[in-house]
């Protein structure tokens, strides 16, 4: 059975020096506050920003996919004789 390749371990850059992904470290004040007012957004941004969801959606099923591949593999092999575990 082949697998289809290993997809790279960040499917996104992070946007600043700062930023690092994670959701709520820095942000935990932001919910009782009022957000910075924020330019409009045109339609040419929001169609750039919905692209981009749907890509990421799109990473997100492939590396589900992946995934399911491998354990499947994994379980067919019974990988975890040969390492020394039992049934």
């Amino acid at each position: 059975m082949e697998l289809a390749p290993v997809l790279p371990h960040a499917l996104v850059v992070p946007v600043g020096a700062e930023d690092d992904g994670v959701v709520g470290e820095d942000n935990e004040d932001q919910e009782h506050g009022a957000e910075p007012a924020r330019p409009p957004l045109t339609v040419a941004r929001a169609r750039e920003m919905t692209a981009g969801l749907r890509e990421a959606m799109d990473n997100v099923r492939r590396s589900v996919a992946v995934l399911a591949a491998r354990v499947r593999a994994a379980h067919a092999a019974r990988v975890w004789l040969p390492l020394g575990h039992g049934s």
